[in-house]
């Protein structure tokens, strides 16, 4: 079910830095009421989501549904011949959201028209770390209504420009696949392990006794990353 990332250029930038040097990186469990929320908030985009497709009277709603989260929590010490420069602890949490209407023959993704990539880029944005109920399920509501809509108006392009050709493609829009369900526990960052400030400014240190180096710098870049992902998929359109 899990297509390409479309993060990447938000999230991965991020992860190449460094690499998760705190192990333990897992998915939450409900104790934070994310998973919750994004259920919840999943049951009613199903619900009451529903729109008219252009020249189309007949209502469509969303055939498949995805929350996508990603909670970083970053550490970042910089150090320059033994004397600490920095030492910062920022913690980010950003969602992906994508709706598709149509069937899996043929949905709402995968076409490109003179407005852009709308079929490749979605709902994409920052939402509070305070892992609160309510305030994610007003983003969640939010993202999904943008999508949703996005994916109606990129659905009714795609028909008319299918309409359009003497061939169409045979190939579906979308594959079939058995739900899987993972959920391990949550993993709390402990930045108490070890000292890295002062494991910065030793190793930064030793780069002392070479005189010909005028100019260094030691960063250790320190990343927890959990990401909860849910999709729901309506075995029928409508």
């Amino acid at each position: 079910m899990r297509r390409a990332e479309r993060m990447a250029g938000l999230i991965l930038l991020l992860l190449a830095m460094g690499s998760r040097a705190a192990a333990g990186t897992q998915v939450p469990q409900d104790n934070d009421h994310t998973l919750q929320a994004m259920r919840d908030e999943m049951v009613r985009a199903k619900t009451r989501l529903e729109l008219k497709i252009p020249n189309i009277d007949q209502p469509v709603r969303p055939y498949y549904v995805e929350y996508r989260l990603v909670d970083l929590e970053v550490r970042e010490v910089v150090a320059e011949f033994g004397t600490l420069l920095t030492s910062t602890h920022t913690r980010n949490r950003f969602m992906d959201v994508e709706a598709r209407v149509g069937s899996y023959k043929l949905d709402s993704s995968n076409f490109v028209s003179d407005d852009g990539f709308r079929g490749f880029i979605g709902p994409i944005g920052s939402v509070g770390i305070d892992r609160d109920y309510d305030s994610l399920r007003q983003d969640l509501w939010i993202a999904t209504h943008q999508a949703f809509k996005e994916a109606v108006d990129t659905y009714s392009r795609k028909q008319a420009y299918l309409s359009s050709l003497a061939r169409q493609s045979d190939i579906d829009d979308f594959s079939k696949a058995e739900p899987v369900q993972l959920i391990e526990p949550l993993e709390t960052p402990d930045w108490t392990s070890r000292n890295w400030d002062q494991e910065a400014r030793d190793t930064s240190a030793t780069l002392r006794a070479f005189s010909e180096i005028h100019e260094s710098r030691v960063t250790y870049y320190l990343v927890y990353a959990t990401e909860p992902f849910l999709c729901h998929v309506r075995d029928a359109p409508g």
